[in-house]
């Protein structure tokens, strides 16, 4: 079975690092020096610096929508509601009205994860004390079951983007704690571990090539090229990464799999993932280029412990497609030098 486990904890801090510039604030300096047992530690201990700086810079709060029954008219009165509750018998009504509250969903995630945290036997006592001591803060905040799925409603904005690193943190880190305590298969907990370091390698190489390099630097959506305008119920074609210079454009798509090839029976040849290669062959085709731009496409996998790993070069219909893997096992500096060389055997 392929694997995409073992990366050196050194190199997820440095994927966090180019991923979430916060991480370079002076208060995180002294993670960089320090050495974890586990990427848990490394996790818990972004947060024990983390949660306190958005506490000191005082917590997010947005208009929430209210329902209540009272005997003051506020809002809107809602007739069917109180109907329904026989309100009136008490002199009440049923009324909707919006309060600028902390009660916010990014509060109630990091107000749930410190529950779930000071009460973890997975790291240590002092930081389930330093967790447990933090709550007073959110006091205001409702409580909620702490679930993956409340990230799926996560939006952000001007006045709460500071909440973001943090945020995404205690979902890193909630991860890693539920699915240890899970009594999921094997099988599952390998997909569920590509799933959300998948969400990590992606920021990171868009955030690499951001810093890194003079290129121009985006992820745009792409359009399809329809002859009639009609594009109803046509999926969103959303990049990783586009890296262009001069008049080269690559789309790269960034792929954290626990297999990268894959073969139809035991001990047979290794072949592309047919998925993966029509979608970027979808990507660069339906580009809308200039009469002298060249396009080309790149499959950037993270590299697993199989033999046979992605490293091909195709011409298709006058296009370049490359599919090469990253090794993040190596030392980073070396991480670097193949990221570089990846883009530039192309855009050079």
């Amino acid at each position: 079975m392929e694997k995409n486990n073992g990366i050196p904890i050194r190199n997820i801090y440095y994927m966090l690092s180019y991923a979430y510039q916060t991480l370079n604030l002076s208060e995180y300096k002294q993670i960089g020096t320090e050495k974890f047992k586990n990427v848990k530690e490394l996790y818990a201990e972004i947060l024990s610096i983390g949660i306190p700086v958005l506490i000191r810079g005082g917590l997010s709060k947005d208009y929430i929508s209210v329902e209540e029954n009272s005997n003051v008219i506020k809002g809107k009165i809602d007739i069917n509601s109180t109907i329904k509750k026989n309100a009136l018998v008490n002199k009440k009504v049923a009324v909707i009205y919006d309060e600028f509250s902390e009660n916010t969903l990014l509060n109630q995630i990091i107000k749930a994860t410190l529950v779930y945290l000071s009460r973890s036997n997975k790291i240590t006592q002092k930081k389930r004390r330093l967790f447990y001591g933090l709550l007073p803060y959110f006091i205001e905040v409702a409580d909620v079951e702490l679930d993956l799925k409340l990230w799926k409603n996560v939006r952000y904005n001007r006045q709460n983007i500071r909440y973001q690193f943090i945020v995404d943190v205690c979902r890193f880190l909630c991860e890693e704690l539920l699915f240890d305590e899970s009594s999921t298969s094997q099988m599952m907990k390998e997909v569920q571990d590509e799933q959300r370091l998948s969400s990590l390698y992606e920021k990171f190489i868009y955030a690499f090539f951001k810093r890194e390099t003079k290129f121009n630097v985006s992820r745009p959506q792409i359009q399809w090229s329809v002859d009639n305008e009609f594009t109803e119920a046509l999926p969103i074609m959303q990049t990783d990464l586009v890296l262009q210079e001069d008049k080269k454009t690559l789309i790269v798509d960034a792929k954290f799999y626990s297999e990268n090839m894959a073969a139809r029976f035991e001990g047979g040849a290794a072949k592309q993932k047919s998925g993966n290669l029509y979608q970027i062959f979808t990507y660069v085709n339906n580009w809308k280029k200039d009469p002298d731009e060249t396009v080309a496409g790149m499959l950037l996998y993270a590299k697993t412990t199989a033999i046979n790993q992605p490293n091909h070069i195709y011409h298709i219909k006058g296009n370049q497609f490359f599919l090469v893997s990253l090794d993040l096992q190596k030392d980073f500096s070396g991480i670097k030098e193949d990221l570089l060389a990846y883009a530039n055997q192309f855009l050079a």
